[in-house]
């Protein structure tokens, strides 16, 4: 049988639309199932759902082997981000300049930690690294200092 890939999008909406699925009886999870009109096995259904509970998207109610109830997670957003947005949820705002500046700043202690063991094991092809190392470190400055200019 082929992955039902949009069944978790189907249980949000269900549950930002319809709030709470509440089962006196403890069959919370089979009633959900029914209501989104699942059409895979009851075993992957519980695994589906045992993994938006461990990401959070999903608040499960559970005694013993029964599920009482399933609501939203408070803190998962109803609707997807903005299309473009990279992945982003919208909401979050990213300081790209200082992102760059940090995986930079990431490559450079990297490029150092190389450049030394380099220069323990050839001295002249080390020299000739750092030579290029410092150059293209003076050029990034450069480009660095005019983005956080503008």
């Amino acid at each position: 049988m082929a992955r039902d890939r949009t069944a978790r999008a189907r249980i949000r909406e269900l549950l930002a639309a319809n709030g709470p699925v509440i089962d006196p009886s403890g069959y919370a999870t089979g009633e959900l199932k029914d209501a989104i009109d699942y059409q895979g096995s009851n075993t992957a259904f519980i695994q589906l759902i045992a993994a938006m509970e461990r990401d959070q998207e999903i608040v499960r109610e559970i005694r013993g082997k029964r599920t009482y109830r399933i609501s939203a997670h408070p803190e998962t957003p109803t609707a997807a981000p903005p299309s473009g947005s990279g992945g982003v949820p919208a909401g979050i705002e990213l300081d790209y300049a200082a992102l760059a500046r940090a995986l930079m700043r990431e490559m450079w202690q990297t490029a150092e930690a190389i450049s030394l063991a380099e220069q323990t094991d050839a001295p002249t092809a080390g020299m000739d690294y750092r030579r290029r190392l410092e150059a293209a470190r003076q050029k990034l400055d450069e480009v660095l200092a005019e983005s956080v200019d503008s």
